[in-house]
């Protein structure tokens, strides 16, 4: 063998062995801010929240990622996957570290070691039963306050984890209730919307969605609306003013590009954004609807002065909408279901922790910021400890439930690096007033 031929071997073994590190190795955030650093295959002990309680497995380590690991563990004599998001976590333990693939080999099973014993009631491979009269599981997410805080990309993803358990194809029904919020958590959810739609029918059920709240329901395949429903009003704003110029353009064709993921004509999603663009429809005794960017249309939907917003009575006429439900018995009836099975309520105990969460945050950050502003303590020592306790809580919060702190009254600063240095200075400070008070 010449020296070219073992440089080449040399490298593609390393390649491969980068390859393997990368694929399994895994980084996963708790609720406290700490870091689980190991990797997929690894026998682990998890404590978490479901429901309101506390609760403990041991499992192997099936998937990970920054903000949720699925862990495969045995429930009621059978292997089950859990998913359990970052926010929920809030102890993950090693107990054995995952087996190595062999230099030039597979990598070992996720179940344990190349030729050891699988993990505690772990069997690599096995999906939970599929619904014993072939339907889909259905999961439904609320998505409820401001697009952002209350109402998140993450929590799509977390119910998108959960039905994911269960193979392609199940039911995610977004509850949505919002009037809109932060543009940049509008772009997130375009993004996780494009992916989770590619295994699930994903649908949006409407009581009020305005602005990003609308803009996410424009993404889902099937839109049905409640007989209060209202959607629509997609307007982008720079501080107080409108957007205008190449800055609406580019939003225009992401609306327009929502429109068409989910089969929609994009004239209205885009009328929704600005009123200089019109929309009205012709519909023929079939029920066939032509949509027109001109007030040429036997029905008008938005003219020049304001945008536009359907309601539950002319989203249906004019097809926009699949149909109108007030209960899940109506809605399962317009979805063409037999009956309404829903999953154990995992899409909305995913919305109840988050809200908790969010909820608990923000009556803290009024007591924080006053014991940052008049710190309590008879001497400078003292005060300088309690500004160091409420400095460490505060950054604790950032990682626990960012968007509370930020986008939330009293806000804090988007970036947490100058409180940090802050804390840091604070310490230093502290150490060196001890000294002198010795």
């Amino acid at each position: 063998m010449n020296l070219a031929t073992i440089a080449r071997s040399a490298a593609a073994l390393m390649l491969s062995l980068a390859l393997s590190a990368s694929a399994f190795a895994a980084d996963v955030k708790l609720s406290n801010g700490s870091v689980w650093k190991g990797d997929v295959g690894a026998k682990v002990r998890a404590t978490f929240v479901q429901g309101g309680k506390e609760l403990t497995i041991e499992g192997t380590v099936v998937k990970a990622e920054e903000r949720l690991v699925v862990i495969e563990t045995m429930e009621n004599g059978r292997a089950v996957k859990k998913t359990i998001v970052s926010f929920d976590l809030r102890k993950l333990e090693t107990l054995s570290a995952a087996a190595k693939p062999a230099v030039g080999g597979s990598p070992a099973p996720a179940g344990g070691a190349a030729g050891g014993s699988d993990s505690v009631g772990a069997k690599t491979g096995d999906k939970p039963a599929a619904a014993s009269d072939g339907m889909p599981h259905i999961f439904v997410l609320p998505m409820e306050g401001m697009v952002g805080t209350g109402m998140r990309h993450d929590e799509i993803e977390a119910v998108a984890a959960e039905a994911d358990k269960y193979g392609p194809g199940q039911i995610i029904v977004l509850l949505i209730n919002s009037g809109g919020g932060l543009v940049i958590e509008g772009d997130k959810i375009h993004e996780t919307m494009k992916e989770v739609k590619k295994r699930h029918r994903v649908v949006a059920w409407i009581k009020r969605a305005i602005s990003a709240a609308a803009f996410t329901a424009l993404h889902c395949d099937e839109i049905y609306f409640m007989r209060v429903g209202a959607l629509g009003s997609i307007t982008m704003y720079s501080g107080t003013t409108a957007i205008s110029g190449t800055e609406l353009n580019a939003w225009l064709e992401k609306v327009g590009e929502a429109c068409k993921i989910g089969g929609r004509e994009p004239v209205v999603g885009q009328a929704m954004v600005t009123n200089p663009i019109l929309c009205s429809y012709d519909r023929d005794e079939d029920g066939n609807v032509t949509w027109f960017s001109t007030l040429q249309g036997e029905f008008d939907l938005s003219d020049e002065k304001e945008n536009l917003t359907l309601n539950a009575e002319n989203a249906l006429h004019s097809k926009f909408s699949d149909g109108t439900a007030d209960t899940v018995e109506e809605l399962a009836k317009c979805m063409q279901l037999k009956e309404w099975k829903e999953e154990s309520g995992t899409g909305r105990k995913i919305h109840e922790n988050w809200q908790r969460t969010l909820k608990q945050c923000i009556e803290q950050k009024q007591r924080l910021y006053n014991d940052l502003e008049n710190p309590a303590g008879l001497d400078g020592e003292a005060m300088l400890g309690n500004r160091i306790k409420t400095l460490t809580e505060i950054l604790k919060w950032y990682d626990r439930c960012y968007p509370g702190m930020v986008y939330e009254q009293p806000n804090f600063p988007p970036d947490p690096e100058a409180l940090k240095r802050e804390l840091a200075n604070l310490k230093k400070q502290l150490g060196e007033m001890k000294k002198r008070n010795r």
